[in-house]
């Protein structure tokens, strides 16, 4: 008898039940592969933490909302100037920021190098915090125009020196928002009176 199938029973195997585990993969190994990862997949979507929460990259410059929204009070709007009236907020060019560093600030080697970017051109490349999938159909607008505060979104950035990614910003996250925050004669999720819960809202 092969030495391998003795190693196999002094174990506790028995030879015909192992060559039918390898029967069973070789002819099905593509299909259990296939709902093993379906399985995982489904899994990891609804139990991991969120992955980008506490986000908080490093800036070219490093621009404190806590001194600017915050200490100065400089209200969200003038830098941001689209966000109601356009989907995007828009991030303020350098000419937004040398309406004050043109006078104030010179003293830092940010300011100085905020001024000469701007007199090359050269724009401030930002990295972006808050970004959702491109398949996700967001606008500012309407959501400024029901009345939210953008703290309710973006957390309390006139506390942050860096801004920080605070929710989860995932589907499940919108839609209990837009449950909670939807006034209709119907329960929230009926979309008989508002369509704010339907694909066709968020999704292109």
């Amino acid at each position: 008898m092969p030495v391998g199938v003795n190693k196999i029973r002094n174990r506790g195997f028995a030879p015909g039940s192992i060559m039918s585990l390898i029967r069973i993969f070789q002819k099905h190994g593509v299909k259990l592969f296939v709902i093993f990862s379906l399985l995982g997949g489904i899994a990891y979507i609804f139990g991991a933490d969120t992955k980008y929460q506490g986000y908080a990259p490093d800036q070219p410059i490093p621009f404190s909302h806590k001194i600017h929204a915050g200490e100065l009070q400089i209200d969200c709007k003038y830098c941001h100037a689209g966000v109601e009236v356009s989907a995007h907020a828009t991030v303020p060019d350098q000419g937004t920021c040398m309406k004050c560093h043109s006078v104030v600030g010179g003293d830092s080697a940010n300011i100085q190098y905020l001024r000469q970017t701007y007199k090359q051109g050269v724009p401030i490349r930002w990295l972006k915090v808050h970004d959702l999938p491109d398949h996700v159909k967001f606008s500012h607008k309407p959501h400024i125009t029901r009345g939210l505060d953008c703290v309710q979104c973006h957390g309390d950035v006139a506390k942050m020196d860096k801004v920080e990614l605070t929710n989860k910003f995932t589907m499940g996250w919108c839609v209990d928002c837009h449950r909670q925050e939807t006034t209709q004669s119907y329960k929230p999720g009926n979309n008989q009176t508002v369509k704010i819960t339907e694909c066709g809202t968020c999704h292109y």
